[in-house]
């Protein structure tokens, strides 16, 4: 899996950088608040361990009452990705990741810097 180009992984796409510049990425282990501020949402990769389905929630927002900007879920050992690359989503008060069960592995791509520019 290259970040160079999108990918299709199932019917979802790979994150890729902005045309301008690259952006940012964070390993997500457990429910929190990924990006503390103001920035662009790009994207996501989740993963799911062979237990079962997994799922994430992304919410611009401080927790779980911000509102949804994303949503992504799988089967067991299989991969999701959603991809917002060109623009992305603007993010007003940060990114708060909600986790489900059976994620092996979640990494997400934002521009904490981009907001500015906007």
């Amino acid at each position: 899996m290259t970040l160079e180009g999108e990918r299709d992984l199932a019917p979802s796409r790979v994150p890729t950088a902005s045309v301008d510049r690259p952006v940012g990425h964070a390993r997500v282990t457990q429910d929190r608040k990924a990006i503390q501020q103001a920035g662009v949402y790009h994207g996501a990769v989740l993963l799911s361990d062979a237990s079962g389905a997994a799922t994430a929630a992304f919410y611009d927002g401080h927790d779980t009452t911000g509102e949804l900007i994303d949503y992504l879920a799988t089967s067991g050992a299989t991969t999701a990705a959603r991809s917002f690359a060109a623009r992305g989503i603007r993010l007003l008060y940060g990114l708060y990741v909600d986790l489900g069960s059976n994620v092996s592995r979640c990494t997400v791509f934002f521009d904490p810097a981009a907001a500015e520019r906007q």
